[in-house]
């Protein structure tokens, strides 16, 4: 009997929160940490002809990315332990070539 006034009071809860219009994204709390902390190594080549070899948590914008007026994003990079260091806009990106895990060296210049 506990076990259903347990789980209709989380099930109450829930809705309480989904209706009270906080910003609760389901998927967030479903999925697994390490899903979110796939990161991708890759070349980025610029516009002006500039290389960067970084991780990326996708090859798209990423969900927290913005996007400004007139095409403008701003998108992080990371290094291999998923830490933020830099950022790049997508405006200027001329291709993103995926590398292998072992190339080169971890960051980019």
């Amino acid at each position: 009997m506990k076990k259903k006034q347990f789980f209709l009071a989380c099930l109450l809860l829930i809705a309480v929160v989904s209706l009270s219009g906080c910003d609760v994204n389901a998927r967030n709390l479903l999925n697994s940490s390490k899903e979110k902390d796939k990161f991708v190594k890759v070349e980025i080549v610029f516009t002006d002809g500039q290389k960067l070899v970084t991780y990326v948590k996708d090859l798209g914008l990423e969900s927290d990315a913005r996007i400004y007026v007139g095409g403008a994003s701003t998108n992080n990079f990371y290094d291999a332990r998923g830490n933020i260091t830099g950022a790049f806009n997508y405006q200027r990106v001329l291709y993103i070539k995926i590398l292998p895990e072992s190339s080169g060296n971890n960051r980019g210049g």
